[in-house]
C-alpha cells in the first residue's frame, strides 16, 4: 500500500463588498503521509470516490498531475449556509506514484484524461 498522500484546505470568509480577495484566509493539512483510502476518507470524507463533488487537475492537458482540487468542498453544509465560508480541498499524490496511477486516480474521481 502506497503512503504519501495528502490533504490540504484553503477556507475563505465571507468579506465586505468591493474588498479584494486574493488569498485564503486560512491553509493547512487536513492529513498527511496517508494511503489513497484513508486520504479520501478522512481528508475528503468521501466514503466513495463516486460521490466526490467535482475537482479539477493541478494541470491542463490532464499529465504529470501532483494534486486534485475539489472546489465548494463544504457546499451546502451549515458553515457554508449559514457563515458563509467556502472551502476546497485537495489531494496532493505522491511523486514515487507512476503516471499511469495518477492517471487512473483521476479517473477514479472523474477527472476526464
Amino acid at each position: 500500500m502506497i503512503k504519501g498522500f495528502s490533504v490540504t484546505f484553503e477556507r475563505y470568509f465571507p468579506h465586505d463588498e468591493g474588498e479584494d480577495v486574493c488569498e485564503p484566509d486560512e491553509i493547512g493539512f487536513v492529513i498527511e503521509d496517508v494511503s489513497l483510502r484513508d486520504a479520501m476518507s478522512l481528508g475528503l470524507e468521501y466514503s466513495r470516490p463516486e460521490w466526490a463533488g467535482s475537482c479539477e487537475a493541478d494541470s491542463y492537458p490532464v499529465r504529470s498531475v501532483r494534486w486534485l482540487t475539489f472546489h465548494n468542498w463544504n457546499d451546502f453544509t451549515r458553515e457554508n449556509i449559514e457563515q458563509g465560508i467556502d472551502e476546497s480541498r485537495s489531494l496532493h499524490i505522491p511523486d514515487s506514484v507512476t503516471e499511469a496511477s495518477r492517471m487512473r486516480i483521476c479517473r477514479l474521481f472523474g477527472v476526464r484524461t
